[in-house]
């Protein structure tokens, strides 16, 4: 039997936290520059949307194929 499902299982698993880690990190470095700079609630949705596409392009790093899917890519 092979380890590779249980690898990919692993994988796929990280996705939620792929997702969400960074939206909350970031989200509460802006809400934090926020309390400081007194620039409420620009800077915490400043983060948040950082940190939305920074999770997105992990997701799609992780999802997607290497060499984006297109024919005689190096995918593989």
């Amino acid at each position: 039997m092979s380890p590779r499902p249980f690898d990919d299982a692993l994988k796929y698993g990280q996705v939620g936290t792929m997702l969400v880690a960074p939206m909350v990190a970031f989200g509460a470095i802006g809400w934090w520059l926020d309390g400081r700079f007194g620039t409420k609630p620009w800077l915490l949705l400043a983060g948040l949307i950082l940190g939305m596409i920074g999770g997105f392009v992990n997701f799609f790093r992780l999802v997607l194929p290497p060499g984006g899917g297109k024919p005689g890519g190096d995918g593989a």
